[in-house]
């Protein structure tokens, strides 16, 4: 099979790269070569930048290659779709009301659980939308509008559909219960532990580029039983792309991420990504020296490598097989695998988990880290990569808390399917 994206990365890695003014001061070094990266820094709150023209917010710098648009937009013109693909004008780095309220409604609500009709839920969705808000949540199920998605903290350029911050409390509520349908028990409370996380940062640092009514939603197509379409919610540190196709449904691309690692918001204390993190140091910390050398990535890296913008460009398999590992081992990996599969509904959870743990595919899998091998240290990363199977994560400088006695790394990490992103609607 081959995929587009491949096709694609062949032609980005011949390409150089540029520098777009807002989140890091930190480009590729020549060790990443073409794997570049969309970082976050300490830089400070500045204005936000002409987002007609750079397509970036302040305090965000992203390095892309030179044949795509900012941020990982497809080139060319947005994403069609309501009013551009974008909201309406004077929305670009305004904060939105927090929502912070109906998802803790919602996350209390027992009558909403996978097993719930998305189909319904999206439609309900729709029905309490005005028309200006429907035409902008709505788009085309087309590749470009698929592909249109970032981890960077949310503006009217660089994701797709509406801030839940601009939508009544019934639209919202009806959201994150689609979302809730759509996902597991597990993926829901990852979903909402990152819009936690979001509305800590705004409140314990009083910066607006953060909050909980910063998280977009989009959908793509018609829903229905029968047919192809897609639901994207994203903002910071969060991208889930949710393509559903009768009774199946595709989880990938997703980006989770979190800042701080741990937080307190309103007496409860959340670490949104304290499982991916246990469950893949943990693998790492039981090899010995020998598995270490073997384990080693022969580069570094700044943030994930097939993040935003990035699809299809998984790089050559490194590390330490699956099959030296011992018994003990083994095991870790499978459990650090779960950690994200488990995300998506039980049903997909459960197939995915078949195909990825399939001992010819394990036979194929690859672990490995670069940089340290202490997740606390700024550069840490370890990837398993499988035939089907890509899960990363990179320990980046932190943006809120970056000096002092609050100062820690922060946390971005991709779970992709080479076979089935997007449900494979894009590859052939």
């Amino acid at each position: 099979m081959m995929n587009k994206w491949m096709i694609k990365g062949m032609t980005v890695m011949i390409a150089g790269t540029v520098v777009l003014a807002g989140c890091s001061s930190t480009t590729p070094t020549d060790t990443e070569t073409a794997e570049t990266a969309v970082t976050e820094t300490t830089a400070s709150a500045a204005t936000t930048a002409d987002t007609s023209t750079t397509n970036t917010t302040a305090n965000e710098t992203v390095s892309v290659d030179s044949g795509a648009g900012a941020e990982g937009t497809p080139p060319g013109e947005p994403p069609t779709g309501g009013a551009g693909g974008t909201p309406p004008d004077g929305q670009a780095g305004e904060a939105k009301d927090s929502i912070i309220e109906v998802v803790e409604q919602v996350a209390a609500d027992t009558a909403i659980t996978e097993e719930s009709d998305e189909v319904e839920l999206a439609d309900a969705f729709l029905a309490t939308l005005t028309d200006e808000e429907k035409e902008t949540v709505s788009y085309e199920l087309t590749e470009e509008n698929a592909v249109h998605w970032t981890n960077l903290p949310a503006n009217s350029t660089n994701r797709n559909g509406a801030a839940l911050g601009d939508l009544s409390e019934e639209s919202v509520e009806a959201a994150l219960k689609l979302a809730k349908a759509s996902l597991s028990e597990e993926g829901f409370e990852t979903m909402l532990n990152i819009i936690r996380s979001d509305e800590f940062l705004t409140t314990d640092t009083g910066r607006t580029e953060w909050g909980s009514g910063l998280y977009y939603i989009a959908i793509l197509g018609t829903p229905s039983a029968t047919d192809t379409w897609m639901l994207q919610i994203s903002g910071h540190h969060l991208a889930e792309n949710l393509v559903f196709n009768g009774e199946e449904v595709s989880a990938t691309p997703q980006f989770t991420g979190t800042e701080p690692q741990t937080f307190e918001l309103d007496g409860t204390t959340y670490s949104p990504v304290e499982t991916r993190k246990e469950g893949m140091y943990a693998v790492i910390d039981s090899l010995d020296d020998t598995q270490l050398a073997t384990a080693k990535i022969s580069k570094s890296f700044t943030d994930v490598v097939v993040g935003a913008g990035q699809d299809g460009q998984f790089p050559e398999s490194e590390g330490i097989r699956y099959a030296e590992l011992n018994t003990e081992q083994q095991e870790l990996v499978k459990t650090a695998i779960q950690a994200w599969v488990k995300d998506a509904n039980s049903e997909t959870s459960e197939t995915l988990l078949t195909e990825y743990l399939s001992e010819e595919a394990l036979a194929e899998t690859y672990i490995g880290w670069s940089g340290s091998t202490d997740p606390d240290v700024i550069g840490s990363y370890v990837r398993i990569d499988g035939p089907r199977l890509w899960l990363e994560m990179a320990a980046q400088q932190g943006v809120a808390y970056s000096s002092g006695e609050s100062a820690e790394a922060h946390f971005h990490t991709v779970w992709r399917d080479k076979v089935s992103d997007y449900a494979g609607e894009f590859t052939e």
